[in-house]
């Protein structure tokens, strides 16, 4: 029954993308305020299904729980960039929702699309490249590199809060050197431990997918009523839908800060996530973080 379910959404996600467009181009208005979200939960649904077809696996056939844990981590996770865009007032918010609960309930739910999405596109491309080497080049991993990859990752962040309108592109490596040596170090899957034995197919699958899914953020966010606008320090020209060309190069890195947290958030999972006081603490704490964020975005972010 389960796979059968995994089959027929790949008719769902695409039926309910067609109907989401349809309605957007009869102009109704809460399709208008509605479509970015609507158009990505369809595409991931749809993207789980043709993995599943194609690959025999997927996030939601591997577990669904982990599923809507990543989609729950995929908030918190993509507000800590909303935090940093504060500094760096690289995007604003444009014709969102008027009333606040109708708001953030799109904030969440589009915010909680992230992950899913780009794991589900590392796993399409993982499906053609996982066994090919595709080597750029030998990787000695040993502690020296360990420690100036995490010094590299705080003085990324460091840099790019003293000096936002020069160093802004370094919000999208800093988390990559940060977590990267944390996983390597504690046996979770990683991009470090996978180069250093020859196999880049991840690592490429991850660039893949990040332009991809960049493509598919900027489409959708083109033609939503409910959007975004980006205002760059000097990559600000040659638009392609509201993004400048050059910024697409930051969906590449960013879909392997993806990967490393949220290896590093499963692998925390799997070893607290069965003990009830970190069941009854999570949930209240990451609520209370998005909310606070979606608060500082509603006052500095969003342009009514």
């Amino acid at each position: 029954m389960k796979a059968k379910i995994l089959r027929l959404n790949l008719f769902a996600g695409m039926a309910l993308l067609l109907a989401s467009a349809v309605l957007l181009v009869l102009s109704v208005s809460f399709m208008k305020d509605w479509f970015y979200t609507f158009a990505w939960w369809s595409f991931i649904l749809f993207a789980d299904s043709l993995n599943f077809r194609l690959h025999g696996r997927s996030l939601l056939s591997r577990s669904v729980k982990e599923f809507f844990l990543l989609a729950f981590f995929s908030v918190s996770f993509w507000c800590i960039f909303e935090l940093f865009n504060l500094r760096l007032e690289n995007w604003s918010y444009h014709g969102l929702p008027t009333p606040l609960p109708e708001r953030w309930l799109g904030y969440f739910l589009s915010y909680a699309t992230v992950i899913p999405a780009l794991k589900e596109l590392e796993i399409f491309w993982m499906g053609f490249l996982g066994k090919k080497r595709l080597a750029l080049f030998p990787l000695k991993v040993n502690r020296g590199l360990i420690a100036v990859l995490s010094i590299s990752g705080l003085i990324c962040l460091l840099l790019l809060l003293a000096r936002p309108d020069f160093f802004f592109p370094l919000v999208w490596l800093g988390f990559i050197f940060l977590l990267e040596p944390v996983n390597f170090s504690q046996g979770n899957p990683s991009l470090l431990a996978e180069v250093k034995e020859g196999r880049w197919g991840r690592f490429w699958s991850l660039v893949l997918a990040g332009l991809l899914a960049g493509i598919l953020w900027e489409f959708f966010n083109y033609w939503a009523g409910s959007h975004w606008k980006y205002s760059l320090p000097y990559f600000d020209f040659a638009r392609v839908f509201q993004m400048p060309v050059l910024g697409f190069t930051g969906f590449l890195p960013f879909a392997l800060e993806v990967f490393a947290a949220a290896s590093l958030f499963l692998s925390l999972v799997r070893k607290w996530g069965k003990h009830k006081v970190v069941q009854t603490v999570f949930f209240p704490v990451c609520l209370l973080f998005d909310g606070f964020v979606f608060l500082l975005i509603d006052l500095l972010t969003f342009k009514p």
